[in-house]
């Protein structure tokens, strides 16, 4: 179960990587802004009131070698995160105060056509109680985390963090919060905040192509490196939005921490390559819709016996192979 779990993390922050907001309850209405003959400057907007409903979806296919085993193991993973955003406040410099709440968790596995894990943070059952994946899930569930953007849209203050670390303590020698709390630290909510790092720098038109790097903090695991290029592709409706078709691809890598994980426990990302497309609305000022693809080759190394011991040199090394789609939809704008 433990290994599970690690995957799921490490799951968890390649998702994250690129999130952005898809303004749907406003879809349904005919977009005014009318495509320039030239450059044009992509920013980010956020209407004081505002409260956007997204989900993330995740679906993975991987193969799990694992040493002293004939057969390398087949899994199929679904998993799902349910959010909102809600713009709470803009300042006299025109930053704003968006504050994020964790609404739903979602996991599906599969090993061998044989389900080992199934969680629905909206479906409770009995076995919740005894289902590490679940009381880890349902920790999060009406956590809130509120960001504090400047007028150029950077995070320049989390709050909240505290309080989720608080919720994710449980004391159990097995329980997997300690690791939870290593990953989802301040540095990593900021980063998932960071929406406008995938927006040009300057005015773009159509054919213009922009370089992108992004180090996802992994807490004691280190950090993934992110580095693609993206393609004003063209402008294209999506819907009744007139959008910017955004075309992106390139790599992704680890960086090792300087400090290891005290459990031992290292990672390794191998020919990592991304690719995918965003739908930008200048209009709205948002990302609406996104769906990417990830393939890698990553080495997890632990101890056999879970934890560091003196003197201890056993350790287990799992080789996965693993390929995922990455979808970012809304559910609702109120």
């Amino acid at each position: 179960m433990k290994k599970h779990i690690l995957l799921t993390i490490v799951t968890l922050a390649l998702g994250l990587s690129w999130v952005g907001c898809n303004k749907s309850g406003k879809l349904d209405t005919a977009s005014t802004f009318k495509a320039p003959a030239g450059p044009i400057e992509f920013k980010l907007k956020w209407p004081v009131g505002e409260r956007i409903v997204q989900s993330l979806d995740i679906k993975q296919n991987s193969e799990v070698s694992v040493p002293n085993q004939p057969a390398s193991i087949k899994q199929d993973m679904t998993m799902g995160q349910g959010f909102a955003l809600s713009v709470l406040k803009e300042d006299a410099d025109g930053g704003h105060e968006v504050e994020m709440e964790f609404l739903s968790m979602r996991m599906k596995m599969e090993q061998g056509g044989k389900t080992v894990i199934d969680y629905d943070s909206e479906k409770k059952s009995p076995g919740d109680k005894t289902n590490l994946v679940a009381v880890m899930f349902q920790k999060f569930i009406g956590a809130k985390i509120r960001y504090f953007l400047d007028a150029s849209n950077q995070v320049q203050r989390v709050e909240g963090i505290d309080e989720l670390k608080d919720r994710l303590t449980t004391g159990g020698p097995k329980d997997p919060s300690t690791m939870f709390k290593s990953i989802f630290n301040e540095e990593y909510f900021k980063q998932m905040m960071d929406y406008s790092r995938n927006l040009p720098p300057k005015p773009v038109q159509p054919g213009d192509t922009w370089p992108v790097k992004r180090d996802i903090s992994m807490g004691d695991l280190g950090a993934m490196v992110m580095n693609y290029d993206i393609t004003f592709q063209s402008w294209e409706q999506r819907g009744k939005r007139t959008c910017a078709r955004l075309e992106f691809q390139g790599t992704v890598k680890n960086k090792p921490t300087q400090n290891p994980a005290p459990n031992g426990m290292t990672i390794a990302i191998q020919d990592g390559t991304t690719s995918g497309v965003s739908w930008f609305d200048p209009e709205l000022g948002m990302v609406i819709d996104t769906t990417f693809n990830q393939d890698m080759k990553m080495t997890m190394t632990m101890p056999m016996n879970g934890r560091v011991t003196a003197g201890a040199g056993r350790m287990l090394t799992m080789t996965n192979n693993m390929s995922q789609v990455v979808t970012v939809k809304l559910d609702s704008v109120k």
